[in-house]
């Protein structure tokens, strides 16, 4: 299956994962994981997205960060697929891009070599941290040169091994994955 058609799917499965009752006991499991992980407590910057609706919440890790003293920076998409982090706070305005994404309202530009920890969003999973995105390829190219830690919240629904990554695909270091309740 190429990967527009599994993006497609992928999607329409996260959106009937959203509306789930039990989805929520699965974020929770996700986020007591992760914050109580050593990639977590070592992290003082945190490099994350603010979710769509039917993605992984992310305004959790956020308020957990800032409530930590930990430095939150928010990506903006630019030209040329490019991704900049910009640092958040408390009172940052958010406006929607064109790809439906809020971004921040902020000139406070994050050097990547400032960010600890960098949560990649993602729609398709491998066990092996290989991810298939939205297919901008905005993510990959900023990994490229990234030195730092990554991590994405998976959804057991969202692991898929019957594809093969891309030569530019980059795999994450860490999944933390949920497995919905029956």
């Amino acid at each position: 299956m190429e990967k527009q058609k599994m993006r497609q799917l992928m999607i329409q499965r996260l959106e009937k994962i959203a509306v789930d009752k039990r989805r929520q006991p699965q974020v929770e499991s996700i986020y007591r994981e992760f914050f109580q992980s050593d990639l977590w407590q070592a992290a003082k910057s945190v490099g994350v997205t603010i979710a769509t609706d039917f993605e992984f919440p992310t305004a959790p890790l956020i308020q957990q960060a800032l409530a930590e003293g930990k430095k939150v920076a928010v990506p903006k998409s630019l030209p040329k697929r490019q991704l900049v982090f910009y640092w958040i706070n408390e009172s940052t305005t958010f406006v929607a891009s064109k790809f439906g994404v809020e971004e921040p309202v902020s000139e406070a530009v994050a050097d990547p070599t400032e960010l600890d920890l960098i949560i990649v969003p993602g729609l398709i999973f491998k066990n092996n941290g290989y991810r298939i995105g939205f297919g901008g390829g905005f993510y990959d190219r900023f990994l490229s040169s990234y030195s730092g830690k990554t991590a994405s919240f998976v959804f057991s629904e969202q692991l898929m091994e019957s594809w093969q990554p891309e030569p530019f695909d980059l795999p994450v270091q860490q999944l933390f994955i949920g497995k919905m309740e029956e």
